[in-house]
C-alpha cells in the first residue's frame, strides 16, 4: 500500500493554473476549504490510479488542474471493456465512502453540521460532474467504452466525440447563460473544448493503436463474420473491426475466400498499402 502511494505521488504533475487557485484561496481566506478540496481530488485520482495499477496499465501522470484532476494513461481504447469501466468508476466511487465517513464523524460531533453540509456538497458536486458523459470526464470514458463495445471502433470514435462535443456546447452554453460571471465555469468549458479538439486531432493515432493492440492480443472467444466486396480497401475493412471481437472476413467474389483478422492486420501494417483492395491482396 505504501509503495502504491509513493508511485502515485511520483506521477503527480501540477498544472501552473492550479497554484493560482491555491493563492486565490489563501488571499480570500478559504485556505482550509481548498486544502480539503485538494485532498478529496487526490483521493479521487488515487482511485483511478489503484484501478489502473491493478490491471497493469501504463500510467503517464496524474494532472492536477484548477477544477480537479486527470489520470493520463496509455491504454485508452485498447483494454477489455470491464477494465475500462472499473478504472473509470473507481474515481467517483471514492466520494461514496468519504461521504459515509463524514456522516459518521458528524454524528459523533467531531465535525460540525455546517462543515458536514459543505463537505457533502463538495463530494456530490465532484461525483455528479465527473459522471457527465462528456470527454474526458469519467462519465465520458464510460460512454466511450459503451460506444466501442457495440460499434466498430473507428465509427464509435467519431460518433462519440461529435455527440460529446454537442452535449458540452449545449450544456455549457446554457450554464454560461445562467452564470455569465462564473470564472471557473468559463475555464472548465474552455478546457473541455480544447480536450475535444485535441482528441479529434489524434483520433487516427488512437485508431492505429487499437489495431495494433488487436494484432498483438490473443483472439477473442467472441467471433463475428464480415462479408466485404473484393474492391474494398484494407483500411475500410479495418475500420469495421469491433473491440473485443475476433473477425473472420469473407471476401465475396466468384471464388469467395476467408481472411482471419490477424492476416488482415498483418497485411495492413507490414505487407501492403492500407489502400490496396482486399481482393488484390488475398487471392
Amino acid at each position: 500500500m505504501i509503495n502504491l502511494i509513493v508511485q502515485f505521488i511520483r506521477k503527480i504533475k501540477v498544472n501552473p493554473a492550479f497554484w493560482i487557485v491555491i493563492f486565490g484561496a489563501v488571499f480570500t481566506g478559504h485556505f482550509r476549504e481548498i486544502i480539503v478540496w485538494f485532498f478529496v481530488v487526490l483521493i479521487h485520482e488515487m482511485g483511478h490510479f489503484a484501478g489502473a495499477h491493478l490491471f497493469k496499465w501504463r500510467i503517464s501522470r496524474i494532472d492536477l488542474l484548477p477544477f480537479g484532476g486527470a489520470a493520463v494513461v496509455e491504454e485508452h481504447g485498447t483494454r477489455p471493456f470491464h477494465e475500462e469501466i472499473w478504472v473509470a468508476v473507481l474515481g467517483p466511487l471514492q466520494h461514496v465512502w468519504m461521504t459515509g465517513l463524514a456522516l459518521i464523524l458528524n454524528s459523533m460531533g467531531i465535525i460540525s453540521p455546517d462543515d458536514f453540509t459543505w463537505f457533502l456538497l463538495l463530494n456530490f458536486t465532484l461525483f455528479t460532474f465527473n459522471l457527465l458523459p462528456i470527454w474526458p470526464l469519467d462519465g465520458g470514458k464510460i460512454a466511450f467504452a459503451l460506444f466501442t463495445k457495440w460499434m466498430p471502433f473507428k465509427f464509435a470514435q467519431r460518433q462519440f466525440l461529435l455527440w460529446s462535443a454537442s452535449l458540452l456546447i449545449a450544456g455549457g452554453a446554457w450554464q454560461l447563460y445562467l452564470q455569465p460571471n462564473h470564472l471557473n465555469l468559463w475555464v472548465i468549458c474552455a478546457f473541455l473544448l480544447v480536450a475535444h479538439f485535441l482528441e479529434w486531432k489524434r483520433r487516427h493515432y488512437v485508431f492505429i493503436r487499437f489495431l495494433l493492440s488487436k494484432l498483438q492480443q490473443n483472439p477473442s472467444k467472441q467471433t463475428r463474420t464480415l462479408i466485404v466486396p473484393p474492391t474494398m480497401p484494407i483500411s475500410k475493412v479495418a475500420s469495421r473491426l469491433i473491440k473485443g471481437i475476433s473477425h473472420s472476413i469473407v471476401v465475396k467474389d466468384h471464388n469467395p475466400i476467408t481472411v482471419e483478422e490477424k492476416e488482415l492486420l498483418e497485411a495492413y501494417f507490414h505487407k501492403h498499402s492500407p489502400e490496396c483492395a482486399i481482393g488484390q491482396v488475398f487471392r
